[in-house]
């Protein structure tokens, strides 16, 4: 496959930011340590067992260069050394050189005992093909950056007084492909249609079934974890198109993807792209966000929609300034990126758990 031999060609808020974006991450991982975690963080009272039943697993899933992951605990290092103490981040990429691209990067920024490199691919994880988390309650935060949009998404048809439809792609005698629905057929489709109907409410839609299923995996193993998605929320139309393309061979839908070859042509659908190509989906935070109300357990988290601007502004609020010019007050981390979202899960606090009971 092309993507396990590449090393990462995107440039990402992480890498064009650095490393105030990721500063900004480290700085929501240390809000939300758990008050249990907190306490026994000085290091002359904490004792070795206190350390072990505290300790804070950070996953990020799709890891890039491995940038993110040695700013986000060189921050935790210098600014919360206590949370750095107890954390355990394990990388996880399906990508064989960008896992040991990172491996480079993170053994030579000191952290080698902190990080652990996992080979997995999320669709295997999706389809439960695969182990994912060992089950555990202990404290764990999920990071997905800018992959949501990457991950095989499938597309639905719903027509008034008929079941769901699923599309498939067939090939033709003479070669070419063509787009067919089917009746509802995909157990995992089906599981994430009839716990969110969010994504049923257009007549065509893409559904990020992988996405829906690795959540459902991680609200599984572990079911008091927090969650980070940053992804975009929409993105432009295609910038050019072949002259002599053909008219789509697929049928609109809602969240249809920018489509790309290698050498930066655009197609009108994924039907009329090259074998190797880049396929990106919007992510609807309105629908992915129904969802996980649905999937995590009521109470158990707290779900919160923004744009990324605004999550930055809460939790980077240090580090917007000295991105900022002096002259305008103009930020490219504040202002660009504004097709951007941000979705979190995070543990209730202590006095809303009570009003709760």
């Amino acid at each position: 496959m092309l993507y396990q031999e590449q090393e990462g060609h995107w440039l990402t808020p992480v890498e064009l930011f650095k490393p105030y974006y990721s500063n900004t991450l480290a700085n929501f991982v240390a809000a939300n340590v758990t008050p249990t975690e907190q306490q026994g963080d000085s290091v002359s009272t904490a004792s070795k067992n206190a350390r072990k039943t505290n300790m804070v697993d950070i996953i990020e899933l799709g890891g890039g260069r491995g940038t993110n992951a040695r700013l986000i605990l060189d921050h935790l290092r210098e600014t919360h050394p206590q949370v750095y103490q107890r954390v355990n981040y394990t990388i996880m990429d399906s990508s064989p050189s960008l896992l040991e691209l990172q491996q480079e990067v993170l053994l030579a920024s000191g952290h080698g005992d902190k990080v652990r490199f996992e080979k997995k691919d999320m669709m295997d994880v999706a389809e439960d093909q695969i182990a994912f988390l060992s089950p555990s309650t202990r404290s764990t935060i999920v990071l997905a950056l800018e992959l949501f949009d990457n991950l095989p998404h499938d597309k639905i048809r719903v027509r008034s007084g008929r079941p769901i439809e699923q599309a498939e792609v067939r090939r033709r005698k003479n070669g070419t492909s063509e787009e067919l629905f089917t009746k509802l057929s995909d157990s995992l489709l089906q599981q994430v249609v009839e716990l969110a109907p969010a994504f049923t409410r257009e007549p065509l839609s893409w559904v990020p079934t992988v996405a829906c299923g690795v959540l459902q995996r991680l609200i599984k193993e572990r079911p008091n974890a927090q969650l980070l998605v940053a992804d975009f929320d929409w993105l432009p139309p295609p910038d050019r198109l072949l002259a002599d393309a053909p008219n789509r061979l697929s049928q609109w839908a809602d969240g249809e993807p920018l489509v790309s070859s290698m050498d930066s042509t655009d197609f009108e659908c994924y039907l009329q792209a090259p074998k190797y190509c880049d396929i990106l989906f919007p992510v609807n935070f309105n629908k992915l966000s129904s969802f996980v109300r649905k999937a995590w357990k009521p109470q158990s988290g707290v779900v919160t929609l923004q744009k990324q601007a605004d999550f930055l502004q809460l939790y980077g609020s240090e580090q917007i300034p000295l991105t900022q010019s002096w002259l305008t007050g103009f930020s490219p981390m504040l202002h660009d990126f504004a097709n951007c979202s941000v979705l979190t899960v995070t543990c209730p606090s202590p006095a809303s758990k009570r009003r709760d009971d």
